[in-house]
């Protein structure tokens, strides 16, 4: 017997912790009526579920009108049953209930005696009957057939999906353990996704486009995806809600052992590996197991699984070094001329070129020379793409997750849930002792890093009455990511390249400084100010919900709340350059002749050699450690009516709230562009939150309407708006004074910073006084418009399902989303065309000439689309899934996440961003399935048992192809006769129609180099943002299975499966500076230098491996 009360501690201690983020939407519901042979309603009949693995039951009586709902129901397979005087009893075995979903089984009775049965074998109709949302759902069935590329990541399904672009590796194993792919999805933006494990939100707050943690695929039971016409229920995604639910303990036992391997004997060769050069080293390990089963029957249950996954690679990549000739300042195989920076104007103009294009050692800078001194040799012929870098790069995860299942009573049930990861890996360099970035481009950074990553979450539910539900959870995910640079621990800017400015005094400001010459291999540290970071992200998430129905109403309401901090030592900012050990960028303009021929690589490395940078810089980052702390509340009813069997109205709306997040202490700081002055929130007379207005009048009304005409037949119509989820904390978490930014450059594009050899000027941390406090001209900040104005999704669509014979469902819908207002940055002192760096907008008002960006507002996004599909449960032995997706993408080049900067800043020019977006895919078409051969016991052929029964027996195929247009991209042009910062160029198209050549490699082109030319007047080219497609990805993943039984519960599968099986090479968009190409004097092409060349593969979330790779597997289940 449960102490009195104790229902109301449990409730009290879940729901009483007050609201978030993402909305429950952990249950599912059934939906019916109960009709008699004329077709009249059955009031008053008795209707239970029972959960035929838990055995948790549930009842109710039908309303006057025959009509039955059971919300909240766990997903699960239920058996109904049906009573009432007068009628046989009926009862529906293999009823299934999915998460976020509404399942309707209509009851026909017949008349007859209670103790007369009809059992109705056949499951309902997988038809979308109830809910007008574009929803998807992935069973442990399908993760556990398909050949999912090393890594068995869930969210490489999502390829499959209407509306998905094609996966990505998003980031470094660094800050994404898991290796979740990254995807943008009905043409919005990629943070605007969410992801909930049972209801608990795991985006992080730095990378809002990442989950914080993922479990492994063993672990996971079902992944619901949601991507239009969202339910109120489902709050901050505007893109895709996507809820993950973790496999349970049942009253049978069940597990799995697994091992997956593959290695360098298993794949081919690299497309892209020299001739001569062997096969790269490649060892890739995953094993573990799961274990469920019952505590006590009916009532208790466990789960529980690891993973665990070793990789061990030698990777290898393609970049340019200087030849000998370009190192002893021999630029005589430049078309064009080298210009003397001490000659001429201060604008460029009236320039003298260096003779013969030779530079004179005694103005080289011997800083440059020591630090060129280390770089390797070059070992492929030519000026570009002639060093292939090579090297051994390594990553392991140990993976734990747990749950239990609690059934107290038939009113009272409980979960607990967590998971753990913990992670290190180490990638070598591209250049050795001079550092560069990893020679494992999926790396993202050579070092080391580690860290550990981990989600836990409580739930609880009480049915009151079968009219009136609570439920509610609580979850909380951990992220601790660490990431460092070679050579740390050792001052090199400072102590042994003799470079004044540099490093600091304490560790995460000491190792390589970075130098940037275009055109070039990045030299030292490669990552701008993104390392090195040590990371300790908590979140922390409150839900409540009630269900209430009345009659032909099913009301439900609620609340969710998310608390997040950020706590980092990460000396990052925004479009920063260099990071806590500094850095120098070398550009062409000053060995560039004003109205000349633009500069070219010859021209960029002369600026290096003369120890002339056009941009310096250093951040500071005052603490040890930074902090901030955000919020996301919000409140949901919504209605959904059973106006008749026939047709659903849902209407609903959301209310949501962001404060202004704020640091431990204090607020944030705030750049003010009328003053130039930075206000630091909450100190002196500043107010908390700096003025800045965050609205309580955010509602988001959400409508569906589902109607079948017939039986087999649905349509679907749903609008809804979704507020922009994204957090402020992400691009204020660093501003001045935190950090001192310091950005130095050129008077125009023509003219250096400084001097290599004089290093930096130093940092002072300064004194935030009464709060309002001088900044200067130099240091870069963040503004936030004290009317900031939050932008949302708008999602429509009108669909139409339709089961056919066979057991298949087809599926076509006009799918549209238009993101309005999508958050970003606006840079408040760019300068106009020809402007240089003191004309830039600020430097006219106050003499500022650092970045400074306004995060708000900067434009929308249009997404218009044909989904289709055609599906097939697996039955007898097949399931297949095809999709198409037709779309088109509209909105501002080139930002496809809520970081995003647009090309064109110059407000009089900014309408010329207008264009594809970066992740526009018109045609994506996908299959995927699986089919056991008709072969062996209970199968059509050789089924009578035997050896040849034995042998044909338990084969099995499975298979993933796709067909996806390539991504939009564009040419540009040296930016320096545009000589407006802040702004990028784009080049002259010469050519109408821009020919298509298909090459790819060294020296090959892509398309007619010839179409476009350099820019050289004080002008935008006139060549359209994104108006070239790259390469178009075609791609079979598939695998044979051959399953052992051993008994009725025990059985061994043994799994080779073929990842690209045709080994068809994947490319990615070509080079697109149109400023690299050299000419002979006739004309003719003397160098491609890298434009119009592909030289490297695609991102196909492979974590950069393309070639085919056959990887092996050993799975006993039981």
């Amino acid at each position: 017997m449960l102490p009195r009360g104790f229902s109301k501690v449990v409730l009290t201690a879940v729901l009483g912790w007050a609201a978030p983020v993402w909305g429950q939407v952990l249950y599912g519901s059934l939906v019916g009526t109960v009709r008699d042979s004329s077709d009249a309603a059955v009031s008053r009949a008795e209707v239970s579920v029972r959960e035929k693995a838990t055995g948790l039951t549930r009842q109710t009586t039908a309303s006057d009108a025959g009509q039955f709902q059971f919300p909240a129901l766990p997903g699960g397979t239920y058996t109904v049953t049906v009573t009432h005087a007068g009628f046989t009893r009926y009862q529906s075995d293999d009823v299934l209930i999915s998460v976020n979903s509404v399942a309707r089984l209509d009851v026909l009775l017949q008349v007859g005696t209670v103790a007369e049965s009809v059992q109705v074998e056949a499951a309902p109709p997988a038809l979308q009957t109830d809910r007008a949302e574009v929803r998807a759902e992935i069973t442990s069935k399908q993760f556990e057939n398909a050949p999912l590329p090393p890594g068995r990541n869930y969210t490489q399904m999502f390829k499959t999906l209407p509306g998905f672009t094609y996966p990505k590796n998003g980031n470094g194993p660094a800050v994404d353990p898991s290796r979740a792919a990254l995807y943008n999805v009905n043409g919005t933006s990629r943070s605007s996704n969410s992801v909930r494990i049972e209801g608990s939100g795991v985006n992080q707050i730095w990378l809002p486009h990442l989950p914080g943690y993922t479990p492994a695929l063993e672990a996971i039971e079902t992944v619901n995806v949601t991507t239009n016409s969202f339910d109120a229920e489902t709050g901050l995604a505007g893109g895709a809600a996507v809820n993950l639910q973790i496999k349970s303990g049942t009253n049978q036992l069940h597990g799995s052992l697994f091992e997956y391997h593959n290695s360098n004997a298993t794949k081919a060769k690299p497309f892209f590996l020299p001739v001569g050069e062997r096969k790269p080293k490649a060892v890739f390990n995953q094993m573990g197991g799961t274990l469920g089963g019952p505590i006590r029957r009916d009532r208790l249950f466990y789960f529980g699984s690891f993973e665990g996954t070793f990789d061990r690679q030698f990777g290898s990549r393609i970049e340019t070094l200087p030849t000998a000739a370009i190192r002893r300042g021999d630029m005589s195989a430049s078309p064009t001329a080298v210009y003397d920076p001490a000659t001429g104007a201060a604008n460029g103009t009236g320039r003298t070129p260096f003779p013969g294009n030779l530079l004179p050692a005694a103005r080289m800078d011997p800083v440059a020379l020591r630090i060129q001194s280390l770089l390797p040799n070059p070992n492929l012929d030519g000026v570009s793409n002639n060093f292939f870098a090579a090297g051994r790069y390594r990553f392991n995860s140990l993976k734990m997750d747990a749950k239990i299942n609690w059934n107290i009573s038939e009113k009272l049930t409980l979960f607990g849930r967590g998971g753990i990861q913990d992670h290190d890996f180490e990638s070598a360099s591209i250049l050795g002792e001079a550092i560069g970035g990893p020679v494992y481009a999926a790396a993202a950074a050579a070092g080391p890093a580690y860290g550990t990553t981990g989600n836990m979450a409580v739930g609880v539910m009480y049915v009151a009455s079968p009219s009136f539900i609570l439920d509610g959870n609580f979850g909380y995910t951990a992220y601790d990511a660490n990431s460092e640079a070679p050579g740390m621990g050792k001052n090199i800017g400072r102590d042994e390249l003799g470079i004044p400015g540099t490093n600091g005094a304490r560790y995460f400001e000491s190792g390589w400084p970075r130098f940037s010459i275009t055109n070039y291999s990045v030299i030292g540290s490669a990552q701008n100010s993104s390392r090195p970071f040590y990371n300790r992200d908590p979140r922390y998430q409150y839900v409540g919900n009630a269900t209430w129905i009345r009659g032909a109403h099913n009301l439900r309401f609620g609340f969710d709340s998310s608390y997040q901090e950020i706590n980092h030592t990460q000396a990052e900012f925004v479009g920063a350059l260099h990071g806590p050990s500094g850095g120098f960028t070398f550009a062409g303009g000053p060995t560039t002749l004003n109205g000349g021929p633009a500069s070219n690589q010859f021209n960029t490395y002369s600026t290096y050699l003369l120890g002339l940078p056009t941009a310096i810089g250093r951040i500071l980052q005052v603490p040890e450690e930074y902090n901030v702390r955000t919020a996301m509340h919000s409140l949901y009813v919504r209605d959904q009516w059973q106006v008749n069997r026939k047709l659903t109205l849902s209407l609903g709306t959301r209310w949501e709230y962001f404060p202004m997040p704020r640091r431990v202490d204090r607020g944030l700081e705030n750049y003010n562009p009328v003053t130039n002055k930075v206000d630091v929130c909450g100190v002196g007379s500043v107010p908390l939150d700096c003025g800045v207005q965050q609205s309580k009048k955010l509602f988001a009304p959400r409508v569906g309407i589902a109607w079948r005409p017939k039986e087999d037949f649905v349509v679907r119509v749903g609008y809804g708006i979704t507020i922009d989820p994204y957090s402020l904390a992400r691009p204020m978490r660093t501003n001045y004074p935190l950090l001192v930014v310091l950005n130095l450059n050129g008077a125009n594009a023509f003219q250096p910073a400084g001097r290599l050899r004089d290093g930096i000027p130093s940092v002072q941390a300064p004194s935030l006084g009464n709060g309002v406090i001088d900044i200067g001209p130099a240091v870069a900040a963040n503004s936030l418009d004290a009317r900031f104005r939050r932008g949302y999704v708008q999602s429509w669509n009108l669909t139409l399902q339709k089961t056919l014979a066979g057991g298949f469902v087809a599926q076509a819908g006009y799918v549209a989303t238009r993101q309005i207002n999508q958050t970003g940055f606006r840079e408040l002192n760019a300068a106009p065309i020809n402007g240089g760096n003191t004309g830039r907008f600020l430097a006219r008002r106050f003499g500022r000439t650092a970045e400074t960006r306004l995060v708000g507002p900067i434009g929308n996004t249009n997404y218009n689309s044909l989904q289709s599909q055609l599906q097939r449960r697996f039955a007898g032995g097949m399931s297949l899934g095809v999709a198409y997706t037709w779309s088109k993408s509209l909105g501002i080049c080139c930002a496809d996440n809520s970081d995003g900067l647009a090309a064109i800043q110059i407000p009089e020019y900014y309408h010329l961003n207008r264009s594809r977006t970066v992740s526009d895919t018109p045609h994506n078409f996908q299959v995927n399935g699986t089919y056991e051969l008709p072969f062996g016991k209970g199968k059509k052929f050789a089924a009578s048992g035997g050896w040849l029964s034995a042998l044909a027996g338990g084969w099995q195929v499975n298979g993933m192809f796709s067909a996806v247009s390539g991504q939009p991209f564009y040419v540009t042009s040296a930016a320096t006769s545009l000589n407006a910062p802040g702004s990028a160029q784009r080049a002259d198209q010469v050519k109408e129609k821009v020919q298509k050549l298909g090459g790819a490699g060294r020296g090959q082109s892509f398309f007619d180099p010839f179409a476009y030319r350099p820019v050289i007047d004080a002008r935008f080219g006139t060549a359209g943002f994104n108006s070239l497609r790259g390469p178009y990805i075609v791609n079979l993943d598939a695998g044979l299975f051959r399953e052992f039984r051993f008994s009725e519960r025990w059985r061994a599968q043994l799994r080779v499966e073929a990842f690209n099986a045709t080994n068809t090479p994947h490319f990615d968009n070509p080079g697109n500076n149109v400023s690299n190409l050299q000419l002979n004097p006739d004309g003719s092409v003397r160098n491609l230098g890298g434009y119009t060349e592909i030289t490297a593969l695609a991102n196909t979330g492979r974590d950069g491996v393309d070639e085919r790779v056959f990887r092996l597997g050993l799975r006993i289940s039981f």
